[in-house]
């Protein structure tokens, strides 16, 4: 994986983060980092994300991110809840992720399920020989249909989905277990 790649992925971490006082206090730097993509259209697209976000006041983000991610399910950026809603493999699924995390030496800095999606993007930033496990490819096979959603709804997120979308074009296509469908319309196939 590129440093480029790391790099995006790390912005799109950090783009879908709770907007607090913390996160928006690293903007300036998240759009320096930005303008440095030799990517053009991640480039302009994080760019004009970026500055969606400044444009709002810090309690219109919070509200809006918690409309979209925390109070409609089928948003959810924790993403084996898409793929196996509250079945009990999914407890598996995260077992699974942690250990991989583990072995990575990774050790998340957020108390969140390890299939968090700013979770899971910073841990394929800093350990990027895991990026393709089986285990993310199949987390990260939820993420078109999630951004999908959030473009048809208009909100402002789905610009880095979209971004990851196109970063990580082999997840799409990941399958899922065999005889799986999705509980929130984000198949595999």
């Amino acid at each position: 994986m590129t440093n480029e790649k790391r790099t995006l992925l790390k912005l799109l971490s950090l783009c879908l983060s709770y907007p607090d006082a913390e996160a928006l206090s690293v903007l300036p730097e998240m759009e320096a980092a930005a303008a440095g993509l030799g990517d053009p259209r991640a480039r302009e697209r994080l760019s004009h994300f970026m500055a969606l976000m400044k444009a709002q006041s810090p309690l219109k983000l919070q509200e809006h991110y918690t409309a979209v991610f925390d109070m409609n399910p089928s948003a959810s950026l924790n993403l084996t809840y898409h793929l196996m809603g509250d079945r009990e493999d999914r407890g598996r699924a995260l077992a699974e992720l942690l250990e991989l995390y583990g072995q990575a030496g990774f050790e998340p800095a957020i108390n969140e399920l390890p299939d968090f999606l700013p979770l899971l993007l910073e841990f394929m930033a800093a350990a990027p020989q895991a990026a393709t496990h089986a285990s993310i490819m199949r987390c990260l096979a939820a993420v078109p249909a999630l951004a999908g959603r959030l473009r048809e709804s208009g909100s402002l997120y789905a610009v880095p989905l979209e971004l990851l979308t196109a970063a990580v074009p082999e997840a799409k296509d990941f399958p899922l277990s065999p005889g799986e469908s999705s509980p929130t319309g984000a198949s595999g196939g």
